[in-house]
Order: structure tokens, then C-alpha cells, then sequence
């Protein structure tokens, strides 16, 4: 129980990566705040969770909207007293040419990628100052990295998503909060990613959300506690594991 009463707050925890995460983080030990739009989707990663003798709370929440973030935030530390960490995973991809790109899917983009990490972290960086520290994960992509065609709003924003991270791991150093980002390739996800957990599945031929948790999960663990600043890639086609993290990856 690496991350025993520790609390995590988790945008997008409703599906995919976000409820993988939510429910590696569950088995850790730590308890966690499921944030996302839909209701529906995040009381089932919340249930799942309670079921198991865990503690997890959903709360709705549209993370482009200000006043929304402020309220989930009261309420997660009103519920557990505490908030520990913070993953930034709620987004949306947006795969099409610029000229075909309407400005409202732009701001959609920006809203969901880059808007709603920035208000979780400016919300919750006064009380890990309160704590004596805490984590920010932000999920990426590689496409932040290495961009691709038919895909420039979502590569911006992603790129800009590791520059906030990069930036804010130098801000907040002197505050012992870690701030790192997770660039994953293609993750397959849906009934495939279910069915490929239950087989396994040979070393690098798929990258599945628990690979995505199990990184982030990483991050929070005490044994990083070194790196900050860190925008890690996980490559959907090559071996990979958090030993290949180097420690001491400090923007300082």
C-alpha cells in the first residue's frame, strides 16, 4: 500500500486511461476523487472502487470551467481533508487539417488540454503548500513531442501542456511539488483493451491504459520523488517500464 492515505484527484477518471489510473492508484492505497462531464461514467469508477473497500468520491465537473473546478476542489477536501496529488487527464483529440478546423474546436481543444490542467493546478497549489508538498501529473501525448500531420491543434496543445509542466516544476521546486508529464503513444482502448488485459499480450505490440497508470502511478510514489520537470514518452511499439525513468531528472 505504497500510497496509503494519500488523496488523488483524477480529471477524465470516467473511462479509458483516466479510470485505469483511478483504479491503479485504488490499489496503492490511495483514495481518490474521480472528476469528469459525465455523471454516469464516473460514478461506475467510483462504485467499482467502494465495492473493493476502497474510498473514492465522483464529482462532475466541466475542468474548463472555473467556477466548477473551485467548487470539486472544495468539495474533494472537504470529503477526505486532504488532497495529495493532482492528474491532469481529462482532453479530447482532435484529429483533422487546420483549414477544416472551426475556431470553436479550437477552444474545445484548448478548454479540455490545456485550460483545465492549468485551473486544477492554480486550485490545488495552495493546499499542497498547506501539505509541504504534492504531485501534479499531466497526461500528454506524443504527438506533444513529435508532432503529425492532420493534427496541429491537438499537438499544439499538448505541446503546450509540457511547457506548463516544465515551467511549473521550476515555479513550485522550492515548494517540494513535483510537476511531470506522461507523453504516451496510441493506447488502444474500448472492448479491445479489455480483452487484450485478460490475455496479456506480448512485450511493446500494444500500449493499453493500465501501461499509462502504471507510469503515473509511479510518479507518485515516493521513490520519484527526485524527478520533476520530466516529460516522460511511452512509446506504443517499443518495450518499456518505469525503470527506464532516470531519477534526479530536477529542472533545477
Amino acid at each position: 500500500m505504497k500510497l496509503k492515505d494519500r488523496v488523488a484527484i483524477i480529471t477524465g477518471g470516467g473511462r479509458n486511461i483516466g479510470r485505469a489510473i483511478a483504479y491503479r492508484l485504488h490499489e496503492l492505497g490511495c483514495s481518490v476523487v474521480v472528476i469528469a462531464r459525465t455523471q454516469k461514467e464516473i460514478d461506475h469508477t467510483a462504485g467499482v472502487i467502494q465495492e473493493q473497500g476502497g474510498r473514492s468520491v465522483a464529482l462532475c465537473c466541466d475542468v474548463g470551467v472555473e467556477a466548477e473546478v473551485t467548487r470539486a476542489v472544495e468539495a474533494a477536501i472537504s470529503v477526505f481533508g486532504r488532497v495529495d496529488f493532482l492528474v491532469n487527464n481529462a482532453g479530447n483529440f482532435l484529429n483533422k487539417p487546420l483549414t477544416d478546423t472551426s475556431a470553436d474546436e479550437f477552444d474545445v481543444a484548448v478548454n479540455a488540454n490545456l485550460r483545465g490542467p492549468f485551473l486544477l493546478s492554480r486550485a490545488l497549489i495552495p493546499e499542497f503548500r498547506r501539505l509541504g508538498g504534492g504531485r501534479i501529473v499531466n497526461v500528454a501525448s506524443l504527438f506533444g513531442v513529435t508532432p503529425g500531420a492532420n493534427a496541429a491543434v491537438y499537438c499544439a496543445v499538448k505541446a503546450g501542456l509540457i511547457g506548463l509542466t516544465r515551467a511549473l516544476a521550476r515555479e513550485l521546486h522550492s515548494d517540494k511539488i513535483n510537476v511531470n508529464a506522461v507523453c504516451p503513444g496510441a493506447v488502444t482502448i474500448g472492448e479491445e483493451a479489455i480483452e487484450l488485459e485478460e490475455t496479456r499480450w506480448a512485450l511493446g505490440e500494444h500500449l493499453l491504459p493500465r501501461d499509462v497508470a502504471d507510469v503515473v502511478a509511479y510518479l507518485l510514489r515516493d521513490e520519484s520523488s527526485q524527478i520533476t520537470g520530466a516529460a516522460i514518452e511511452i512509446p506504443g511499439n517499443t518495450s518499456f517500464s518505469v525503470a527506464q525513468i532516470t531519477p534526479g531528472a530536477s529542472s533545477e
